[in-house]
This record gives C-alpha cells, sequence and structure tokens, in this order.
C-alpha cells in the first residue's frame, strides 16, 4: 500500500495505456507543470506480443489482448491500481521541488511566480512591497483620471433629452449618432406620443401640444 502523499489539489491525470504523467497546477497563478513520462512497459510489450501473434496465432495472440484489458482496465484496482500509484509517488517527488505549500493559508504555490522567500509564505498571504506598491499607483492613477473627466462638460453640443439610437429600425446597421441612416437614409428620432392623449410629440419637446400634459 502506497501512502497518501500530500500535493496540491489540482492535478490533471495524463496518464494512458503507453505510460504515465500528470500535471500539477499553482493554486494561485494555475500555471502547470508536468510530471515526466513513465513508458508503461506493459503496453510496449503488447507490440511484441501482437507481432508473435501474427508468426504463431493462437495463445499468443490472446495472451495480448489480455494485456490490453489490464492496461485498459488495470487502474481500477489489485496490481493495475498499486502500479499507478507508485507511478504517481514518483511524479509528485519530480514535481514536487517546483512547488511550496503556505503555512498561511495551506494552499501549493509555485515557487518561480507565487513564492515570497524573505516571509517564506505565498504572495496571497505576504505580497511582495513593490508589487503592492505598483498596484496603488495604478489604482490611484486610475481614480485620478476619473476625477479629472468628471470636472470636464461633457454634454456641450449633445441633446440629453433625446433617446439614443444605436441601430437603424429599418436596415438594422450600427448608427453612432445624428437623424438618419447613413446605409439606409431612414429616420433615427424615435416617435414620442403623449401618454394623456396619444398626439405625437415633436422631437425634443417637454410638453404635449395637445393637452400639455408632460412628456
Amino acid at each position: 500500500m502506497v501512502a497518501p502523499v500530500p500535493f496540491t489539489g489540482n492535478v490533471r491525470d495524463m496518464c494512458n495505456e503507453n505510460g504515465f504523467q500528470w500535471e500539477f497546477s499553482c493554486d494561485r497563478c494555475g500555471n502547470g507543470f508536468q510530471s515526466p513520462f513513465e513508458q508503461n512497459y506493459s503496453s510496449r510489450g503488447k507490440g511484441v506480443l501482437r507481432m508473435a501473434g501474427e508468426w504463431f496465432g493462437g495463445a499468443v495472440e490472446k495472451f495480448s489482448s489480455g494485456v490490453e484489458d489490464f492496461n485498459r482496465y488495470g487502474w481500477m484496482g489489485g496490481e493495475g491500481s498499486a502500479t499507478k500509484d507508485r507511478h504517481f509517488t514518483k511524479a509528485v517527488e519530480a514535481v514536487s521541488p517546483l512547488f511550496r505549500q503556505c503555512r498561511g493559508c495551506g494552499s501549493w504555490m509555485c515557487a518561480q511566480f507565487c513564492w515570497n522567500n524573505e516571509v517564506g509564505q505565498c504572495m496571497q498571504c505576504s505580497p511582495l512591497a513593490s508589487e503592492e506598491i505598483a498596484k496603488a499607483q495604478s489604482y490611484a492613477q486610475r481614480q485620478q483620471f476619473y476625477d479629472a473627466a468628471a470636472q470636464q462638460n461633457w454634454t456641450a453640443g449633445h441633446n440629453m433629452g433625446e433617446v439614443q439610437k444605436l441601430r437603424c429600425d429599418q436596415c438594422g446597421s450600427s448608427v453612432s449618432g445624428g437623424k438618419f441612416c447613413g446605409q439606409c437614409g431612414a429616420s433615427l428620432i424615435k416617435a414620442v406620443h403623449c401618454t394623456n392623449c396619444g398626439t405625437q410629440a415633436t422631437p425634443g419637446s417637454m410638453f404635449c401640444s395637445g393637452c400639455g400634459h408632460q412628456l
């Protein structure tokens, strides 16, 4: 019985009948690190047995079929499962030097991008000061852009009481303003009717010309 191996839960099983391989991913950045491919010698012997079956026929070919069944279904239990467990342990041993387990959050992080060596924790729990300063500066700059833009009058030359159309009802073309479609010439001004008397209002009107009701 192979003892359980503590490691990242982000493991992708890439094993097939030809061999054993896994990909381990960092819990923070998601980068994947593949273990070295390990040949499945039972599968390699299967080809030799099939060749022998062509020469001699009969029992050898039947045995080759048995090897194929083992490779296809052997993972589920017995010796096949134990063999896979042993190869998984080797894969963990090969890849584990590339990872660190954070004592702050318990997650497994890649040592290359997501580990703070100075503190001994992941950069999720103990981010680098230089990175946090850069983030704060970028955030502040973004906010200052918004604040500066808010001080400007962006409504000059625009009729804020007019419903803007983004697509022509006649031909379906995209439009970026104006009174008529640039593709088919259809009017882009939406007809507004008074909810009180039904009179069609003049574009831009605030009150109905038929009954004085506010539009």
